[in-house]
């Protein structure tokens, strides 16, 4: 009786303790929930479109397992979401009907009233079923009763013992015992046993076939929850896996979207009730599909993966990293006190992604363009902050990339008029609304054609034919660049493709942006492009890029230069002098062709400083023996008198104006150079 009554004691408090634990984290997560969407629906019940308000009845859904349906009301119009699995006890795992009747847990049904602007009401609605907190209080009693059941059992089996006094006795109870762990559950007295001792043989032969009952019954049901067990886990590893994929990035195991909106709203929620600063840092690789493209698609998940650990590392608790996906990630942070606290932080950041990366066992260096836009309470959702922080990631290319920059709402418009101009430019590309003009190349004196310059024109449906200036200096910070300077060496080499076939072996320069012309693959793109041409030989691709385009790292760009001339290519250095030219800038740079800028050689027959200058750069263009050739040329008497300086190669409006490429044969054909060109002759004399 003592043991009944203690286990009576032990099993209620036991199922007390059991079920207010449980009762109160069901309670209060249905509470948290409850706040949460009352703040959530109402931003977004103003809405004429419920597929808003359903997605993010939809997204809560996995926040809390015992919500089973919420139905809103408002707006005339009732959206209903119910959980796709209805939550409870896993398949198989039944709750008694009796113990949920002894525990009391309810379900719960919430009506919340939420205010709406212009004076009406909307109602939500959420029914918690108790399913899965009565089954953790079941699981923990069952188990508890199965260990009690074995200790009453070694209870009982050490008494029998103790009641048998008589040696023969105690002799059978030993074999019995050992009968007992047989599977034998009787125990036989010898011939003349006493009176007392047969008594006490029957007592215990009946108390030992309980026990075997006991543990029998004890050992199936050990049996069955072993297999109950073993499926519930397993169908919850499933139902685990399968919720996981929902709300997380397969490929890097962060949040995706769907769990970043969730998880957006309620960081806006209590950033305005804790009045505290949130920043939406979105972070975009800079270059990552040039490094994908060089060592391969699973080198660049390895990358990902990389990244998104050390943004995870960093967010620890306190923050909330996601990947919205490609090479763009989002960090929230989160409950920050000023704007020059999450400066502080951004750095650090900045610095931890720009470190080396291991990539088919060497270092690869990737660094990433961040924009932050701070929420400070005012009345922005999520859509309109992760739109500010695309706009300040545009802003942090443009400086530069691997920097960071934060959303200016002065400057909100002029982003979006020129991501709109961007785009026209793109759909202009897609659209084959480019084209190529080509303006000849002569020598003065002898009035051969030397070759060809291609340049770009984009002919617009209403504002007719536009010169780079107009649409170039928008692009040129984007890999935009890029896609359309590829396309206009294709285009050319099309063309050099059919003037050769013609019998016309012209030499055709390119110019190559600067952005576009120090990409890592820069030179194993080219070569693929050459190859689509068979037509064309190397040596008669002349490509032309800007001096100030080696200003960053002048070593970089002498070894593309010398791999681009290993496979014949020439090369010119475009607008020579007005950057920062110097003899040893000329020297480490291995140019084939220095190009004399058209705003010195417009001036040089009335200004003598640009006099000056022009021979200048024809003089440093002998001592390295250089090519040399002036643009700009715009009257007879400037090609006479840049011959006499020594320069005989020229480009310009008295020779030719840009032209389409149907044009160019019946130019040639008919070109005769005049007469004063071929009368100049070099001279030493000084200006």
């Amino acid at each position: 009786m003592l043991i009944l009554a203690v286990s009576a004691v032990r099993y209620h408090a036991l199922l007390t303790s059991e079920t207010a634990q449980a009762d109160a984290r069901y309670r209060s997560e249905a509470r948290q929930l409850n706040l949460y969407l009352a703040n959530t629906v109402l931003p977004l019940s103003v809405r004429s479109d419920g597929a808003s308000v359903q997605q993010v009845l939809r997204t809560a859904l996995p926040l809390n397992r015992n919500l089973a349906a919420i139905v809103w009301h408002g707006n005339g119009s009732r959206i209903d979401v119910l959980a796709e699995t209805p939550p409870g006890a896993a398949p198989r795992e039944q709750v008694p009907a009796w113990f949920s009747r002894l525990v009391g847990m309810t379900p719960i049904h919430n009506r919340l009233q939420v205010s709406l602007p212009g004076g009406s009401d909307g109602v939500l609605e959420l029914q918690y079923t108790p399913d899965l907190p009565l089954l953790s209080v079941w699981q923990a009693v069952r188990l508890q009763a199965l260990l009690s059941a074995v200790n009453i059992t070694l209870v009982f089996v050490l008494l029998g013992l103790l009641l048998a006094s008589h040696r023969r006795l105690l002799a059978r109870l030993a074999q019995a015992i050992e009968r007992l762990r047989g599977g034998d559950f009787t125990v036989r007295m010898a011939a003349g046993g006493t009176q007392e001792a047969q008594h006490l043989s029957r007592a215990f032969n009946g108390m030992v076939g309980d026990v075997g009952d006991m543990l029998s019954s004890l050992q199936a049901s050990r049996q069955q929850l072993g297999q109950q067990l073993t499926e519930t886990v397993h169908m919850q590893q499933v139902l685990q896996k399968m919720s996981w994929q929902n709300y997380h990035d397969v490929l890097t195991g962060l949040p995706n979207r769907a769990a970043l909106a969730a998880r957006f709203e309620q960081e806006l929620f209590l950033a305005r009730e804790r009045q505290r600063l949130m920043a939406v840092c979105l972070f975009d690789l800079d270059h990552f599909q040039a490094i994908n493209d060089r060592y391969g698609a699973e080198a660049g998940d390895d990358l990902l993966k990389q990244v998104a650990g050390r943004l995870h590392a960093f967010s620890g608790k306190a923050h909330y990293a996601a990947r919205l996906g490609g090479d763009e990630f989002v960090l929230l942070l989160c409950g920050q006190a000023s704007v020059e606290d999450i400066e502080v932080q951004l750095l650090q950041l900045m610095r931890e992604l720009s470190l080396p990366y291991q990539c088919d066992q060497q270092a690869v260096h990737l660094t990433a363009s961040a924009g932050i836009a701070v929420y400070a309470g005012k009345d922005l959702n999520a859509e309109s902050l992760l739109r500010h922080a695309d706009h300040a990631v545009y802003q942090a290319k443009l400086t530069g990339r691997n920097q960071y920059h934060f959303f200016d709402s002065h400057l909100d418009e002029e982003v979006r008029t020129h991501h709109n101009q961007r785009t026209e430019v793109r759909h202009a590309l897609i659209n084959g609304e480019m084209r190529l003009h080509y303006q000849p190349k002569v020598n003065m004196r002898t009035g051969a054609v030397v070759g060809m310059e291609a340049l770009l024109r984009w002919q617009h449906g209403q504002r007719g034919l536009l010169a780079p200036a107009h649409f170039l200096p928008l692009v040129e910070q984007t890999d935009l660049i890029i896609d359309i300077g590829e396309w206009v060496l294709r285009q050319a080499l099309w063309q050099m493709q059919r003037w050769s076939a013609a019998g016309r072996q012209w030499v055709v320069s390119v110019n190559i942006a600067a952005r576009h012309f120090q990409q890592p693959d820069f030179v194993l793109r080219l070569k693929t492009i050459l190859g689509e041409f068979p037509g064309v030989r190397a040596s008669m691709l002349e490509i032309e890029i800007l001096e100030s385009s080696a200003l960053h790292d002048v070593e970089h760009v002498r070894r593309i230069i010398r791999a681009c001339q290993a496979l014949g290519i020439t090369f010119a250095l475009d607008d020579f002098g007005t950057g920062y030219s110097s003899m040893s800038y000329l020297k480490r740079l291995p140019a084939n062709i220095i190009k004399i800028d058209q705003s010195f050689v417009h001036n040089m027959l009335n200004d003598r400083d640009d006099l000056h200058l022009v021979r200048a750069v024809i003089g440093l263009a002998r001592s390295f023996h250089l090519t040399v050739i002036a643009e700009g040329v715009e009257s007879i008497a400037h090609g006479e008198r840049l011959i006499e300086l020594g320069c005989d190669l020229a480009q310009g409006y008295v020779i030719a104006r840009p032209m389409p490429a149907d044009a160019v044969m019946g130019w040639a054909d008919n070109f005769v150079a005049p007469p004063q060109w071929r009368a100049a002759r070099y001279t030493e004399d000084q200006i």
